[in-house]
Protein backbone atom coordinates (compact mmCIF):
# COMPACT_ATOMS: atom_id res chain seq x y z
CA UNK A 1 0.00 0.00 0.00
CA UNK A 2 1.21 3.66 -0.78
CA UNK A 3 1.03 6.23 1.93
CA UNK A 4 -0.21 9.36 1.44
CA UNK A 5 2.16 12.00 -0.25
CA UNK A 6 1.75 16.01 -1.02
CA UNK A 7 2.58 15.93 -5.88
CA UNK A 8 4.64 19.00 -6.54
CA UNK A 9 5.43 20.34 -10.04
CA UNK A 10 8.43 17.39 -9.52
CA UNK A 11 5.76 14.85 -9.12
CA UNK A 12 5.50 12.06 -12.32
CA UNK A 13 2.05 11.59 -13.59
CA UNK A 14 0.36 9.36 -15.55
CA UNK A 15 -2.53 7.50 -17.56
CA UNK A 16 -3.60 4.82 -14.43
CA UNK A 17 -4.96 2.04 -17.00
CA UNK A 18 -5.96 0.52 -13.77
CA UNK A 19 -8.19 3.34 -12.74
CA UNK A 20 -10.12 2.61 -16.20
CA UNK A 21 -11.14 -0.81 -15.72
CA UNK A 22 -12.18 -0.08 -12.31
CA UNK A 23 -14.34 2.57 -13.03
CA UNK A 24 -15.60 0.68 -15.53
CA UNK A 25 -15.06 2.74 -18.56
CA UNK A 26 -13.42 1.79 -21.76
CA UNK A 27 -10.30 2.89 -22.60
CA UNK A 28 -9.68 1.98 -26.08
CA UNK A 29 -12.86 3.91 -27.13
CA UNK A 30 -11.26 7.03 -25.49
CA UNK A 31 -8.05 6.15 -27.15
CA UNK A 32 -9.72 5.75 -30.43
CA UNK A 33 -11.70 9.23 -30.10
CA UNK A 34 -7.51 10.61 -30.10
CA UNK A 35 -6.92 9.12 -33.11
CA UNK A 36 -6.50 11.32 -36.39
CA UNK A 37 -9.18 10.97 -38.67
CA UNK A 38 -6.96 9.07 -41.16
CA UNK A 39 -6.18 6.63 -38.51
CA UNK A 40 -10.10 6.80 -37.53
CA UNK A 41 -10.89 5.35 -41.36
CA UNK A 42 -8.33 2.87 -40.85
CA UNK A 43 -9.54 1.35 -37.38
CA UNK A 44 -13.27 2.36 -37.90
CA UNK A 45 -14.27 1.35 -34.12
CA UNK A 46 -12.31 0.62 -31.30
CA UNK A 47 -13.16 -3.18 -30.75
CA UNK A 48 -11.80 -5.10 -33.99
CA UNK A 49 -8.16 -3.95 -34.33
CA UNK A 50 -5.51 -6.48 -33.80
CA UNK A 51 -2.55 -7.26 -31.82
CA UNK A 52 0.92 -6.20 -34.02
CA UNK A 53 4.31 -6.48 -32.91
CA UNK A 54 6.50 -3.55 -32.71
CA UNK A 55 9.97 -2.82 -32.19
CA UNK A 56 11.37 -0.16 -29.67
CA UNK A 57 13.48 2.09 -31.47
CA UNK A 58 16.10 2.54 -28.55
CA UNK A 59 16.44 -1.12 -27.20
CA UNK A 60 15.36 -3.39 -30.26
CA UNK A 61 13.21 -5.21 -27.81
CA UNK A 62 9.93 -6.44 -29.97
CA UNK A 63 6.55 -6.33 -28.11
CA UNK A 64 3.47 -7.02 -28.66
CA UNK A 65 1.26 -4.11 -28.59
CA UNK A 66 -2.75 -2.69 -29.63
CA UNK A 67 -2.55 -1.85 -32.74
CA UNK A 68 -4.72 1.56 -31.64
CA UNK A 69 -1.93 2.62 -29.50
CA UNK A 70 0.70 2.05 -32.04
CA UNK A 71 -1.58 3.97 -34.50
CA UNK A 72 -1.91 7.19 -32.08
CA UNK A 73 1.58 6.96 -31.14
CA UNK A 74 3.48 6.62 -34.67
CA UNK A 75 0.93 8.58 -36.62
CA UNK A 76 -1.61 10.57 -34.97
CA UNK A 77 0.79 12.51 -32.32
CA UNK A 78 2.79 14.21 -35.10
CA UNK A 79 0.10 16.12 -36.45
CA UNK A 80 0.51 19.86 -35.84
CA UNK A 81 -3.03 20.07 -34.12
CA UNK A 82 -2.33 17.13 -32.01
CA UNK A 83 -2.10 19.07 -28.46
CA UNK A 84 -3.18 22.60 -28.82
CA UNK A 85 -3.69 25.84 -26.10
CA UNK A 86 -7.79 25.43 -27.32
CA UNK A 87 -8.64 22.30 -25.39
CA UNK A 88 -8.96 21.40 -21.99
CA UNK A 89 -5.92 21.13 -19.93
CA UNK A 90 -7.08 17.65 -18.74
CA UNK A 91 -7.02 16.72 -22.63
CA UNK A 92 -3.91 18.14 -23.32
CA UNK A 93 -1.95 16.19 -20.38
CA UNK A 94 -3.78 12.92 -21.43
CA UNK A 95 -2.44 13.15 -25.27
CA UNK A 96 0.54 14.75 -23.96
CA UNK A 97 1.24 11.14 -22.72
CA UNK A 98 -0.21 9.34 -25.02
CA UNK A 99 2.62 10.79 -27.10
CA UNK A 100 5.20 9.62 -24.18
CA UNK A 101 4.21 6.05 -24.35
CA UNK A 102 2.47 6.61 -21.03
CA UNK A 103 6.18 6.93 -19.89
CA UNK A 104 5.72 9.64 -16.24
CA UNK A 105 5.98 12.98 -17.15
CA UNK A 106 5.80 16.09 -14.35
CA UNK A 107 3.94 19.14 -14.70
CA UNK A 108 7.27 20.97 -15.30
CA UNK A 109 8.57 18.23 -17.96
CA UNK A 110 4.78 18.83 -19.55
CA UNK A 111 4.89 22.22 -19.50
CA UNK A 112 8.67 22.23 -20.96
CA UNK A 113 7.57 20.03 -23.61
CA UNK A 114 4.03 20.00 -24.37
CA UNK A 115 1.94 22.08 -22.84
CA UNK A 116 3.51 25.96 -22.70
CA UNK A 117 0.82 27.95 -22.45
CA UNK A 118 0.09 26.68 -18.76
CA UNK A 119 2.63 27.02 -16.17
CA UNK A 120 3.73 24.26 -14.11
CA UNK A 121 1.63 25.37 -11.32
CA UNK A 122 -1.80 25.13 -12.96
CA UNK A 123 -0.50 22.03 -14.52
CA UNK A 124 -0.18 20.37 -10.75
CA UNK A 125 -3.55 22.29 -9.65
CA UNK A 126 -5.34 20.35 -12.68
CA UNK A 127 -3.78 16.73 -11.81
CA UNK A 128 -3.83 16.50 -7.87
CA UNK A 129 -7.23 18.32 -7.30
CA UNK A 130 -9.91 16.06 -5.63
CA UNK A 131 -10.77 14.08 -8.55
CA UNK A 132 -9.26 12.52 -11.30
CA UNK A 133 -9.27 12.94 -14.80
CA UNK A 134 -9.37 10.49 -17.11
CA UNK A 135 -7.01 8.39 -15.16
CA UNK A 136 -4.39 11.02 -14.81
CA UNK A 137 -2.18 10.33 -11.44
CA UNK A 138 0.85 10.90 -10.06
CA UNK A 139 3.08 8.15 -9.45
CA UNK A 140 3.85 7.06 -6.07
CA UNK A 141 7.32 8.16 -4.97
CA UNK A 142 8.67 4.53 -4.65
CA UNK A 143 7.60 3.50 -8.12
CA UNK A 144 8.89 6.52 -10.10
CA UNK A 145 10.45 4.16 -12.43
CA UNK A 146 7.44 3.88 -14.30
Amino acid sequence: MTSWFIPTTDTKFHIDLDWWEKSGRDFRLYLWDQLCPECQQRFPNHRDTEMVDWVDPETAEVQRTDALWQCLTRVCVYEPDYIHPHMSLVMAVFRALLKNDNRPLSPVELHEGYISWKLPEVILRTLSGGRVHLGLRAVPPENKSG
